[in-house]
């Protein structure tokens, strides 16, 4: 009888141990953030963050008004040079933004100015933030900016309108205009519902970036943002692939071993070796176009519809990726991809720091970790 009871135990003890372990704890930030000031001098500072839009929230806690002041404290504890947020709302960004210290500003959608706008507040209010940059004035200057759309009706059960925001700047260390360091911003959203729409997303950003390099070769590039999609499926093929962009993660001196930059109000618990199962699970059924429903549904003819849709697929599914994606612990949707000046002999990105940062069991700053890097810029001439 015991050695049944002992069966018994064995698969709740297992469960147990999947959903408890790896543990992250404050101690392993304090860790990060000590690494991340003890070298950052010099460095630039790029941060990319989801924020979570201002709306109703079924936990009270987790309403902007109580975000705010958290949001602020990650933000000035890590002082990025170049912070790009998504989801903000128009007045969302302006309240954040005036906690902010002084030298940061920002860049987005400028709609046409039209007679009825009275004041400057009036302005705002129509423009859209939704993939805003952020910048510190005291390293960098803005040279140029610009705004694209990126969504297609054909595109598939796309959520809704995509945009790529995209800003110029001279690094402030120069005073030779001719010689000067510039760098390449660009941030975006991409679509939430549908893969299709993700990866013609993906195509006309990586069009619009070479553009851009086209017409200035020597600068350096940042391609930051919310992907929907985690490293090595299709959409982050198309961006990295032939080496275009480069992914920090990779390649950066210094990093650490956190699993996913969304947690949906989970929190730190979406490291633990379960929840990593769960979600590079419902990744491949999504990067492999499986039309799952945006939330949960107990409805019998969404869920068999689902099974077939699954079932069709089945052959495509690979175990051994599977194997290694879960093993890789790398389930981001948030990236900081990069590229070096098109030039030859000019400017080069050496990343020496990325980590997923604020990180939280409870009294979280968004339903997303923002992730941070740093890097050092070398001048091969």
């Amino acid at each position: 009888m015991l050695f049944i009871l002992f069966l018994a135990l064995i698969p709740l003890l297992l469960i147990s141990y999947l959903f408890t372990y790896p543990r992250y704890t404050e101690e392993d930030e304090l860790v990060m953030l000590k690494k991340y000031e003890s070298i950052r001098k010099d460095l630039l500072s790029v941060m990319t963050f989801n924020i979570r839009f201002d709306g109703l929230e079924q936990d009270s806690n987790n309403h902007f008004n109580k975000r705010i002041f958290r949001l602020t404290e990650t933000i000035e504890k890590w002082q990025p040079n170049i912070l790009c947020l998504q989801e903000p709302f128009t007045d969302q960004l302006q309240r954040l933004h005036s906690h902010l210290p002084k030298y940061y500003q920002y860049i987005g959608y400028n709609q046409p100015v039209v007679d009825t706008v009275q004041n400057r507040d009036e302005f705002l209010s129509r423009m859209d933030f939704e993939v805003a940059i952020l910048y510190d004035t005291q390293i960098l200057t803005l040279l140029e900016q610009d705004y694209i759309w990126l969504s297609n009706k054909d595109w598939g059960k796309s959520h809704r309108p995509r945009a790529l925001n995209i800003g110029r700047f001279k690094l402030n260390n120069n005073n030779n205009t001719e010689n000067s360091t510039n760098i390449l911003v660009f941030n975006t959203h991409l679509d939430v519902r549908s893969e299709r729409a993700r990866q013609e997303e993906a195509k006309v950003i990586r069009s619009t970036i070479k553009q851009w390099q086209d017409k200035y070769p020597q600068d350096l590039v940042f391609l930051c943002g919310d992907f929907n999609t985690i490293p090595q499926q299709t959409t982050y093929n198309i961006l990295t692939s032939r080496q275009f962009l480069y992914d920090t993660w990779t390649s950066a001196d210094i990093s650490n071993s956190f699993a996913s930059t969304f947690h949906g109000w989970w929190g730190s618990i979406v490291n633990t070796y379960g929840f990593q199962l769960v979600q590079m699970i419902l990744f491949t059924f999504r990067g492999l176009s499986i039309d799952l429903t945006y939330e949960i549904s107990i409805r019998i003819p969404v869920i068999i519809n689902i099974i077939k849709q699954i079932w069709n697929i089945r052959r495509m599914i690979s175990l051994s990726e599977l194997i290694s994606l879960w093993t890789s612990h790398r389930i981001h949707v948030d990236w900081i991809l990069y590229q070096h000046s098109m030039n030859e002999g000019s400017y080069r990105l050496q990343p020496r720091f990325i980590s997923i940062v604020d990180i939280r069991s409870t009294n979280y700053s968004s339903d997303h970790f923002p992730v941070v890097a740093l890097f050092e810029i070398k001048n091969d001439s």
